[in-house]
């Protein structure tokens, strides 16, 4: 039998609801049967682009593609499911979330991992279909019976064809709203919102002109007297950035291939000046011997008696002196050829040094710049007083934030950029709002029956607007310049009371929890 993390669906037996299971209906498996470890993260998965296929007659057909959804909302009190795209709102459908001690949370999540054929890890292996996780402690959207209430361990159940059709619509990184309440995605355009930087595309280069490696070059040459100029091309920040990486990109090999000769060559001069070293130690000793036999033939002529004896002893002498001189000299020319073997070794090494470093800095870059064309996510936390910006889900630029009246509360507001205008200049947000967190305090306070009747009523404040939250803080210069240069279709801004959950970490966008 396979467990659920849900109640039994109390029409139908348990023998009936494995049926269900067989037939496609999913196994509702959730929570904690959703948690895995970082060995088992899946690669990122992109959406399906179009594949084409022969027919039975040989014709090339092509499959048809979903569109993109970029937001994807969860209403708790009804029991429903929104989603959003480039076009606006796309469709809904039915869902079953977190039962009684075990809700679901709300907040502010994103997709961190997808897997077609999930199975619970706690559970028996209980099947999770077409699994969507929001958070690394077990929460996911898959694959489930939908008994028209309630019933998961926290998980966001969603019909069989739903669910299959929804992974396919989704790429890692789609924002996920779950309220409390009954919300929904509005178009806003506000003059607050950030704007994309546009800039020219670069001239083109002459032959066998290679481009500069960092930004892509702006083109500033003149035409010739007399000749119209052509209206100059506006990149967008992704095009940039594409642009960017396809420059390094190229670029790599080269270093790379620079970097391997570099070292090479360096390999080579140290076995010389190993070579040269060696050579000098071999003099040395050389020098040493005819120093030893010199003070031998000397001492022998100071001994010796007749006159034979001391003309044989000075001839020796003579010889050993002779010695003395040449290997005295041999380790002169031995220590000069070291001192330049050695020299041109280090100056090797160093040049191999500063080749692999280059070789690195591009590697790194290339990766950068595989993650460089993700879109961003920004979160302005009132609670910390400071905006947070992240991409391909590492943390890039931190920096304070000022807000006015700060005593008020802002509620969460997300902010996601569906696609440019077609000026470019300008992009078309969709943005939900969830209501200011109760306090703790009040929770408890309303929560004792005894102390309802005495607790004064609230008195009633206007809820922000997710335009009025715009006009509430202030970001520095740098910061607003980093997010205009970054900003294209799947950009989103979270503005919040609340800080960053303990949930947000490597492999996750910003997840933000309202409860």
């Amino acid at each position: 039998m396979f467990s659920n993390c849900s109640r039994p669906v109390r029409p139908i037996s348990l023998f009936l609801a494995g049926l269900l299971v067989l037939a496609g209906g999913g196994a509702g498996t959730d929570s904690a049967d959703a948690r895995s470890y970082p060995a088992y993260r899946s690669k990122r998965a992109v959406a399906k682009v179009p594949v084409k296929r022969p027919d039975r007659a040989g014709k090339d057909t092509t499959a048809a593609v979903l569109p993109q959804v970029h937001l994807i909302v969860v209403s708790l009190p009804k029991q429903r499911i929104s989603i959003y795209g480039a076009g606006g709102f796309q469709r809904q459908s039915a869902v079953s979330t977190g039962m009684r001690g075990f809700p679901t949370p709300t907040g502010m999540f994103s997709v961190i991992q997808k897997n077609k054929y999930h199975r619970s890890n706690i559970y028996s292996g209980a099947p999770m279909p077409f699994m969507q996780r929001i958070t690394w402690s077990g929460v996911a959207l898959h694959a489930g019976i939908l008994p028209g209430y309630p019933a998961s361990h926290g998980c966001i159940r969603l019909t069989h064809s739903f669910a299959s059709e929804l992974w396919t619509m989704t790429k890692m990184g789609a924002r996920v709203v779950v309220a409390s309440d009954d919300v929904q995605a509005v178009e806003l355009a506000h003059p607050a919102l950030p704007l994309p930087t546009l800039t020219p595309a670069p001239a083109p280069l002459a032959d066998g002109e290679r481009p500069k490696p960092g930004l892509v070059p702006i083109s500033t040459g003149s035409k010739p007297a007399g000749e119209a100029a052509a209206p100059t091309r506006l990149l967008s920040p992704l095009e940039r950035a594409k642009a960017q990486r396809a420059q390094v990109v190229a670029e790599a090999p080269a270093l790379a291939k620079a970097a391997k000769e570099a070292s090479q060559a360096s390999a080579a001069r140290a076995a010389d000046a190993n070579k040269a070293i060696a050579a000098l130690r071999d003099a040395e000793r050389a020098l040493e011997a005819a120093r030893n036999r010199h003070e031998a033939t000397q001492k022998a002529v100071e001994a010796a008696k007749a006159p034979e004896a001391a003309e044989r002893a000075s001839a020796a002498r003579d010889a050993a002196r002779a010695k003395l001189d040449e290997a005295s000299q041999a380790v002169k020319d031995a220590a000069t050829i070291e001192a330049a073997k050695t020299k041109e070794a280090f100056e090797a090494a160093q040049a191999a040094w500063d080749a692999d470093k280059l070789s690195d800095d591009a590697a790194a870059i290339v990766r950068a710049g595989e993650r460089s064309t993700e879109p961003i996510s920004v979160f302005v936390s009132k609670k910390t007083g400071r905006v947070y910006v992240r991409q391909a889900w590492k943390p890039i630029h931190e920096a304070p934030v000022i807000f006015k009246d700060p005593d008020a509360p802002l509620g969460t507001h997300l902010y996601v950029a569906m696609e440019a205008e077609e000026d470019g200049k300008s992009m078309r947000w969709l943005t939900v709002s969830m209501g200011p967190s109760q306090p703790l305090a009040e929770r408890r306070q309303t929560g004792r029956r005894g102390d309802r009747a005495e607790a004064p009523p609230a008195p009633p404040r206007a809820r922000p607007t997710a335009g009025g939250v715009l006009d509430r803080f202030e970001m520095p210069e740098e910061t607003r310049k980093l997010i205009s240069d970054k900003l294209w279709a799947g950009a989103s801004l979270t503005v919040s009371d609340e800080g960053v959950s303990q949930e947000t970490g490597k492999y996750t966008d910003f997840i933000v929890l309202t409860r």
